[in-house]
């Protein structure tokens, strides 16, 4: 048994494959085997692999651009078939594995499928590849007047570097949030993009300012955000650093964050002398500090 790239060759094998396929009703929305030279223009040219034994093609496995855009390089979709007769005996995982690496060797950073619901075990063979469910495309395509649904999955490359997005939330990102933004922002370095959003407007507390700059950090540019500024952006971490903002965080549509939740004293509600007031801001920087730093040791 070996992996071989697939070649014209091998394509009379491939195709009786791909009408075992067919046959089944779910595997593809394909009614009828392309021949070679309309195979070969839907798929990537490399990416394409059989699993050959005794001189048979048993399965075979390609790849097929998303999008046409040069911004959507890295996101490919797969394909894997097994013969009729070969199946249930690890062909499939072989190949899919094989071509894992093969899309982290060459830069891919997201690799799709999109398989039928009735097709079990081909999404329960993506999952243990690494797979996830993004979610169900309804009534996506027709296929003999028939509707159907196509469960969309993916994986995401472990060598490419994603750069994160936080999120530091309070309530008017005035004070406490513009401070944690300033340290994780410096912190993180390049490891990730640092936003603050408030789930109201106060506008930038010149105390905050002022507290930062005496630890030689800059946050005097800053400007005060409503989260909805920042609507579209997929959240790595969201960090709630008041209690009435983690009570509304629920309400960010961030399914795949990391939520955190740390209150800080509101140093801006603080009355009294010029003293009393710095003293509070500077305990709450303090703190904000040491939380960052620890943030930035066990998430970065």
């Amino acid at each position: 048994m070996q992996i071989l790239p697939l070649q014209k060759e091998h394509y009379p094998q491939v195709a009786r494959i791909y009408k075992e396929g067919l046959a089944t009703g779910i595997a593809t929305f394909e009614t009828e085997v392309p021949d070679w030279e309309t195979w070969n223009k839907k798929f990537l040219p490399h990416g394409r692999f059989v699993i050959e034994e005794n001189h048979e093609v048993v399965a075979w496995c390609a790849l097929s651009p998303t999008s046409p855009r040069a911004v959507y390089k890295g996101v490919v979709e797969n394909t894997v078939y097994v013969g009729a007769a070969h199946q249930r005996k690890g062909y499939g995982r072989m190949l899919l594995e094989h071509l894992i690496e093969f899309c982290e060797t060459e830069g891919y950073w997201t690799l799709q499928a999109a398989i039928f619901p009735q097709n079990r075990a081909s999404i329960k063979l993506h999952e243990d590849c690494g797979f996830r469910v993004l979610g169900i495309r309804e009534k996506i395509a027709q296929r003999h007047g028939v509707w159907h649904d196509n469960v969309l999955m993916e994986r995401r490359s472990k060598k490419v570097k994603f750069i994160k997005n936080v999120l530091v939330l309070c309530t008017g990102n005035s004070c406490r949030s513009q401070m944690a933004h300033g340290y994780l922002k410096g912190m993180a370095k390049k490891k990730a993009q640092i936003y603050s959003a408030g789930v109201e407007i106060h506008g930038l507390n010149l105390n905050a300012v002022s507290i930062m700059a005496e630890d030689g950090v800059d946050i005097s540019s800053h400007t005060s955000n409503h989260i909805e500024d920042y609507e579209g952006i997929s959240w790595d971490f969201i960090i709630t650093v008041c209690d009435q903002a983690h009570e509304n965080c629920p309400i960010i549509k961030a399914p795949n964050a990391v939520r955190l939740h740390q209150n800080f004293s509101d140093p801006s509600k603080i009355t009294g002398s010029n003293k009393e007031i710095h003293a509070a801001f500077l305990k709450t920087r303090n703190a904000i500090k040491e939380y960052c730093r620890k943030f930035i040791e066990t998430n970065l």
